[in-house]
């Protein structure tokens, strides 16, 4: 087998597979999400009503005697209150598809890369040509063992430790597309894609878990099509192919 066409094999159907795990969850959790809203609803109503009883609620605001006031005021709001939780539940469980598939597409384009630097190292050659090689390994080495293990430091402290953006831009400077297509109809579109990588990061360091809402089945069809389309770039350069019997082996076993 050629150098790198277990790895792609491998990257592919991975990358297949999560994607299709990520849209069962998602589904299976949005056609849940009224049901456990109502429970999670019923259980504040329940905790509410038991504060006012209590007498727990009139301690807490500064008029006790405005306690039935202020309870009457929550009663009449609970739909309300029950619309805004379950906007928040959805646009959360939206923040939470971005996450994964963030992680799974910033795994599919590093594999690629790493496809490529066995398949195609001379690629890499532009970003290694001033790394320092150590007198005792020239004297032990091989330049192409050498020059082997300088693409593989590249990849590891360099390629892995970048945004997805990084890599997306180095999959198209070693691969040099003649077209950009990732359908008949549809073009790469890398704006798309720094505002997916800039959503992913805005929900975890500025942890905005709320502020976004997206079209999940028009947003999976395109993080499917980017696994294709970055497919295509490698077989394109490296000549490598899908094996049928590598997807059947790796459906199985996972």
């Amino acid at each position: 087998m050629p150098a790198g066409e277990d790895e792609l094999n491998c990257v592919f159907w991975k990358s297949f597979q999560l994607l299709g795990k990520l849209s069962t969850f998602y589904s299976t959790m949005l056609h849940g999400l009224s049901h456990g809203i109502e429970i999670q609803f019923s259980e504040l109503e329940a905790t509410g009503k038991q504060l006012y009883e209590d007498g727990t609620l009139a301690s807490w605001v500064k008029d006790p005697s405005k306690a039935e006031e202020f309870f009457q005021t929550i009663e009449k709001q609970k739909g309300q209150l029950f619309q805004s939780i379950k906007d928040d539940a959805k646009k959360t469980l939206d923040g939470a598809a971005i996450i994964y598939a963030h992680g799974i597409l910033d795994a599919s384009v590093y594999g690629y890369l790493e496809v490529l630097s066995l398949a195609s190292p001379d690629s890499f050659g532009v970003y290694i040509e001033k790394k320092q090689v150590s007198l005792i390994d020239t004297k032990s080495k091989t330049y192409d063992q050498l020059y082997k293990e300088k693409v593989k430091e590249y990849m590891e402290d360099v390629i892995e430790k970048s945004s997805l953006m990084f890599k997306l831009d180095k999959m198209h400077e070693i691969t040099k597309p003649s077209d950009t297509l990732m359908n008949r109809e549809i073009n790469y579109d890398r704006i798309k894609f720094k505002q997916f990588d800039a959503a992913r990061h805005n929900i975890v360091h500025g942890n905005n878990w709320s502020s976004y809402s997206i079209d999940f089945t028009q947003e999976l069809f395109y993080w499917n099509l980017l696994n294709f389309y970055l497919l295509k770039l490698v077989v394109r350069k490296t000549g490598l192919k899908l094996s049928k019997e590598y997807s059947e082996k790796y459906f199985l076993e996972n």
